[in-house]
Order: C-alpha cells, then structure tokens, then sequence
C-alpha cells in the first residue's frame, strides 16, 4: 500500500512537471518564432527606396583555407576555426602555417558556414585561420552595412533550408549560387535604423530564451528532487507535500 502510494504521488508529480515542462519549451520556441518573424517583415516586403542588386554586387565572399589532417595541429600560433566550431567552442585544431591575409579572420569580420553549420557569425574570437567551408565576407561599405547583411543572411538562410527540403540534414550551398542571390535593401541610413530594431528585439528574446532555459533546467531537478524524496522516504502522505 505505501509504493501504491508513492507511485500515486509520483505520477500526479510527473504528469504536472510534464506540463510544465511543454509549456516551457512552447514559450521558447515561440520567443525564437517572434525574432524570425521579425526579420521575414523586414525583408520580404521591401518598401519605398529599396533597391535589389545579386549579392555580390554588394559584398565579396572569400574561401577559407582547405586543410590536410597533417596540418591540424594539436596546439599552435593559429586556432583552426572549422564548421564544427562555427557555434561550439569544442575541439579545436591549430596551424603554425603564415598565409595570406584573406585567410584569416579576426574580431569583428562577417563570416558565413556554407556546408552543415549553417549560417552567419560576426567573428569575436581574435586572429584566427577559417576552413575552406566557411567563406569570410568583405561588405561594399558604400552599398551595405555589415549588420544588415549579417541578419539579410540569417532570413535567407532559412530560405536556403527550406529551397534544400525540410529536414535535410546535409545543407550547403555552392559559391556561385550564392553570388547570384537576389537581395533587397535600402538606403544606409535606413539600414542602420532597421538594425538597431532588430538588435533591440535580439536583446529581449535572448534574454526570454535564457529565462526559459534556466526553467527547463529547474524542472529537471525538480523531477530529480522527488525521486531522491520517494526513495528515501521523506515523501510525505499529502499530495501537496510531495508537490513542495
């Protein structure tokens, strides 16, 4: 009778942490949802004054350096940034090898994952050597601001998934293709306008989507909580007890 007890405690528990938890990863989702609904606003209803140009009518895209296992040092002058690192800060590779300048970037470049990672990055992380499947960005500062193109290439990324098939785990997208995207944008000072909207609304979605991440991880141990409880038999016979 006292396990049937438990276990009547436990479910109860579990299937109200169970709700919690849906309703937490909804409000997470849809705080990402609100940002990318932002930007298709922007850049798919382009207003007075905008002109439409191929992409590298507006910026050059540079190839990273293809490297040979030998050459991926365990430690070294240069971190070898891959598309696995693009978001992970996890195995990483070093190079002793000096190249020319437009292999390597540094704080504050525009860089864009071609292949699998897929997507923009504004490089913060120092003098570092890019892979042949990340291109480096150099923007016509008289056409385009970098953070303009910076989330132009966030939206149209999701475009590029979506044209490669829904679940397509294998995305990339060749040079040449690329370049001849079309894209739409205003005067500069419009731009800088739109990119400090966009950068407000980043802000406070980021800060939701941390808020519901730190709850996320409240539920777990929660959960954790009352099993150490029920397995040590400090639940009590009140259903609002084990709640607690």
């Amino acid at each position: 009778p006292e396990q049937k007890r438990i276990v009547a405690i436990l479910d109860q528990a579990f299937a109200d942490i169970e709700q919690a938890r849906a309703k937490t990863e909804q409000n997470l989702k849809n705080a990402r949802e609100l940002f990318e609904s932002y930007l298709q606003q922007v850049f798919s209803q382009n207003g007075d004054g905008w002109e439409t140009s191929k992409l590298k009518e507006v910026c050059r895209l540079i190839n990273g350096r293809a490297y040979k296992k030998p050459e991926m040092l365990a430690e070294g002058k240069y971190p070898l940034l891959r598309v696995g690192n693009f978001f992970s800060n996890r195995s990483w590779y070093y190079s002793d090898l000096e190249l020319g300048e437009d292999k390597y970037c540094d704080n504050g470049d525009l860089l864009y994952a071609w292949s699998a990672s897929f997507g923009p990055k504004i490089w913060d992380g120092g003098k570092t050597i890019y892979h042949y499947h990340i291109w480096k960005v150099e923007v016509s500062e008289t056409l385009m601001s970098r953070d303009f193109l910076y989330y132009w290439f966030h939206w149209d990324a999701e475009k590029i998934k979506s044209e490669q098939g829904a679940g397509s785990t294998m995305i990339h997208v060749s040079m040449t293709s690329m370049n001849a995207r079309d894209m739409s944008y205003p005067t500069i000072e419009k731009q800088v306008e739109l990119v400090k909207e966009l950068k407000a609304l980043e802000g406070m979605v980021l800060k939701l989507e941390k808020l519901y991440r730190h709850k996320l991880l409240l539920i777990e141990e929660l959960k954790k909580s009352i099993l150490q409880k029920a397995f040590s038999g400090e639940l009590t016979k009140q259903k609002k007890g084990a709640a607690a």
